[in-house]
């Protein structure tokens, strides 16, 4: 999660448009996150995959939650920017691909943000969400749309439609990193609830930017006190 940061804004701080475009999609997730799950002052949230860059734009959640205290952040690093900047959370550093660090149910809700498709695959994502719903009673999962029609991380059009394609064009470039799997890969809904594993139903939303099925971002919502959630929206 460190290294793809510092990856990730290099493109971001080289557009100012890309910025301001991820701030607005940013901001417009929170407030579905904000609508949807409703916290109080109580509401406890883990927030996994916390950024070790504090830019404008990143760790949106913590900038924007009324109650801070009540945030956990789990990240690869020592979260010292994180602390830095947000004095009131608590950090908790954890290891990737490992058992999270804390008690079944010990939160309301598990929260994290671009970071389900930089886990390595199929089967991590499945233990991500595993773990995720382990320690909440809630989750709240956002990750960009497959579909969306420029690759968030390269600023490239269209290219990542086809995945093998992208892949096999960035390979010996400069972007190289983008190009293998481990590193990122392409979620769209279907494929969001073709893995989710277990077999009670999730909501998959649109989110960020919105242009419908086209919309930059996918917002994947489990409850374990209401196993109806809706189809997508």
């Amino acid at each position: 999660m460190c290294h793809d940061d510092d990856v990730y804004y290099k493109v971001t701080r080289a557009v100012p448009l890309a910025q301001r475009l991820t701030i607005f999609a940013r901001r417009r997730m929170f407030d579905l996150f904000m609508d949807t799950m409703a916290p109080t002052d109580s509401t406890t949230i883990l927030d996994i995959g916390t950024s070790e860059k504090e830019t404008r734009e990143a760790n949106i959640l913590e900038k924007l939650y009324p109650w801070p205290s009540q945030i956990t952040c789990a990240s690869l690093g020592s979260g010292a920017a994180i602390t830095a900047a947000h004095p009131d959370v608590r950090h908790v550093p954890i290891e990737p691909g490992q058992k999270l660090p804390f008690g079944d149910c010990e939160f309301d809700i598990a929260y994290s943000n671009a970071v389900l498709e930089h886990v390595g695959g199929s089967e991590r994502r499945r233990v991500f969400l595993l773990e995720a719903q382990r320690v909440s009673r809630a989750i709240f999962v956002l990750v960009p749309n497959r579909w969306f029609p420029v690759e968030h991380h390269t600023g490239i059009p269209f290219l990542h439609w086809s995945p093998t394609s992208f892949r096999r064009t960035l390979k010996n470039g400069p972007r190289s990193y983008w190009s293998r799997v481990e590193n990122l890969d392409f979620l769209s809904a279907s494929l969001l609830r073709y893995e989710w594993p277990l077999n009670r139903p999730i909501s998959v939303k649109y989110a960020g930017l919105p242009l419908g099925p086209l919309s930059s971002n996918l917002a994947i919502i489990f409850d374990r006190a209401n196993y109806t959630n809706p189809p997508i929206e």
